[in-house]
């Protein structure tokens, strides 16, 4: 008899068959056996589910699946089968329930035979995605017809994620208390952790706007829990980035979606969610590549998809891209992006259509940010600077012309000066530096990126080759020596260590402990990036070169974080205009005109 087979936390557990080659044919076989053991690996990314180990389902396949089911003690299998027809392979998988014996998905694939190699990670990561979204979407509808006392952590907390998508207050609230009730199964549960961190997230973003520390400090908790408990789930790395992307945080931010992309790389709504965070960051063009890969994962994703790729595409100057996908979308799953795309309107010179979209904006803004109540003429041009993070001073630009052109009021703190019109300066004083730019006035400390910076303003448009703004400094002899695993990894667990000890410092606004862990961050980074090729493959430290690079990218970056600090618009400007590699450049997308003094 049939037996439940879910572990203990309700993830569902699933038993990949090897794949049946129909045809004798040793090529095909290998190829049958990598794609198994690969989907298996890949599978154990996403942490909402279980992967019974390949080597534990040999000699199961001509079992039915209620007998893999009692012996595995798995609730869901994957069968695939191969065969060739003419030059191409077809291969057809299927996932079916061991309790009702259900086949709730199946697809064909058609490889060429010429490219198996090429197709292969492609075919692995569209099973695998498709799998677990097939997966979660049966949970829910499970979870949905049980009362919530019957429910295990794992679906209380999927039911609460579905929740959060709604994006109203009343949804959020309803989250919240499903992730109370998963932490009350299990107060060690990851996700639940990571659930509440994202209600907390939102009551700020969507709600009590004005009380951002309060709520930001509570969804960092959390998410700090979270990856307490479970450091490879990808989605808790997400939250954190977020949480540290609305603090101004960059750097952390971008650490953190890296990692997120680095742990499930497969994850459908994982990418969409990475590719609005990229966006903000300053990276659009990756933002694009990371949905148009989740729209190939997934091919069932929901139309909100559209609106993603259109905020990505709008904000990469393809504007009519952005114009053709948004039309697409019959949803706007960020209040914003009306706002966005009223921009790209006036900025084509379609005002009524822009004028259309802003009104939209309003709509939202009314339903979901003053919840119905009056508000002043000013105030959704007020939220939509202050709530956007936006890193780079040419997407507040272009939100910012794109208001003015459909005539809407902007306040006065949101109207800035245009630094090619005011000139900007950059000179030494005593032991550090001034900077004037875009009318602000900044004071900054004398640092090695400094003066790398100043070079690339002066060389404006020029490639700089990092040995030259290292002036030969790496040429020291380092031999040949290498880091060992045990000291690599021992380095990669202090950067992370480092980078919560980091955001604790900023919480507490405590300058000088973030200072001094900033420091020995990049020391850590600048090691590991010299010792780590591509891949993680082990390098040799005596690479002149790669020493120049790696030295010069740091103490930029560093400067850089200095300098928002001080002065943000400067600061943002180099982000967006700097580019650091074996050659380094300043390329702003519209010149300025800088004025130097003193050495």
């Amino acid at each position: 008899m049939y037996r439940d087979t879910k572990i203990s936390d309700g993830r569902p557990v699933v038993a990949v068959l090897p794949f049946a080659v129909i045809d004798q044919d040793g090529e095909m076989s290998r190829f049958a056996q990598g794609i198994h053991e690969e989907i298996c690996g890949e599978l154990t990314r996403f942490r909402g589910l279980q992967v019974i180990s390949p080597a534990s389902v040999v000699g199961v396949g001509e079992l039915p699946d209620a007998s893999i089911g009692d012996r595995l003690g798995a609730s869901h299998v994957l069968r695939g089968r191969m065969r060739r027809a003419g030059d191409d392979i077809q291969l057809m998988a299927s996932l079916s329930s061991v309790r009702t014996s259900a086949q709730f998905w199946s697809e064909r694939f058609v490889i060429a035979s010429d490219s198996l190699i090429d197709f292969e990670d492609r075919l692995v990561g569209r099973i695998a995605a498709t799998l677990n979204v097939k997966l979660e979407e049966t949970a829910l509808a499970e979870a949905r017809r049980r009362p919530a006392k019957s429910l295990a952590a794992y679906e209380l907390t999927l039911s609460g994620l579905s929740m959060l998508r709604q994006g109203t207050r009343e949804a959020n609230d309803a989250a919240l208390a499903l992730f109370d009730q998963a932490l009350a199964i299990d107060p060690l549960y990851a996700r639940g952790h990571s659930g509440l961190s994202l209600c907390w997230f939102n009551q700020w973003n969507c709600q009590f706007w004005d009380r951002f520390e309060e709520a930001s400090q509570k969804a960092y908790l959390h998410a700090r829990r979270a990856l307490e408990l479970d450091d490879g789930d990808a989605m808790t790395h997400l939250v954190i980035a977020q949480v540290a992307l609305f603090r101004g945080a960059w750097e952390q931010a971008a650490w953190y979606v890296d990692r997120a992309l680095m742990l499930c790389p497969n994850d459908a709504d994982l990418l969409v969610t990475a590719a609005t965070l990229e966006v903000f960051l300053g990276h659009p063009e990756a933002a694009s590549n990371h949905v148009a890969r989740a729209m190939q994962l997934n091919p069932y994703h929901p139309n909100d998809y559209f609106a993603f790729a259109a905020f990505a595409a709008i904000f990469s100057g393809n504007m009519e891209d952005g114009q053709r996908l948004w039309a697409r979308c019959d949803t706007a799953p960020l209040i914003d992006m009306p706002a966005y795309v009223a921009a790209a309107h006036a900025h084509m010179g379609n005002l009524d259509l822009a004028r259309d979209e802003y009104d939209r904006y309003l709509e939202g803004y009314r339903e979901k940010i003053a919840f119905g109540a009056d508000f002043a003429p000013t105030a959704p041009i007020e939220w939509l600077f202050k709530v956007n993070p936006f890193r780079r001073a040419e997407d507040l630009t272009f939100l910012r012309e794109g208001c003015r052109v459909i005539d809407q009021p902007l306040p006065a703190q949101i109207q800035t000066v245009d630094p090619v019109k005011a000139g900007a300066v950059l000179a030494r004083s005593g032991s550090g530096w001034v900077v004037d730019f875009a009318g602000e006035r900044a004071h900054l400390p004398d640092l090695k990126g400094m003066h790398d910076i100043r070079r690339l303003l002066e060389a404006a448009g020029d490639e700089i080759h990092c040995l030259d703004l290292a002036e030969r400094e790496a040429e020291v002899p380092g031999g040949d020596a290498m880091l060992d695993e045990k000291a690599r990894t021992a380095l990669k667990a202090r950067v992370r260590d480092l980078q919560e000890e980091l955001a604790e410092a900023e919480d507490m606004n405590d300058s000088g402990r973030a200072e001094k862990l900033r420091s020995e961050m990049d020391a850590i980074v600048e090691t590991l990036s010299a010792a780590l090729g591509l891949g993680g493959r082990r390098r040799k430290l005596g690479d002149i070169s790669e020493k120049a690079r790696t030295a010069v990218t740091w103490r930029i970056r560093h400067a850089q974080r200095r300098i928002e600090a001080a002065h943000s618009q400067f600061g943002r400007h180099l982000v967006s205009s700097i580019r650091t590699g074996t050659f380094c450049t300043y390329r702003p997308e519209t010149a300025v005109a800088w004025k130097f003094e003193g050495q």
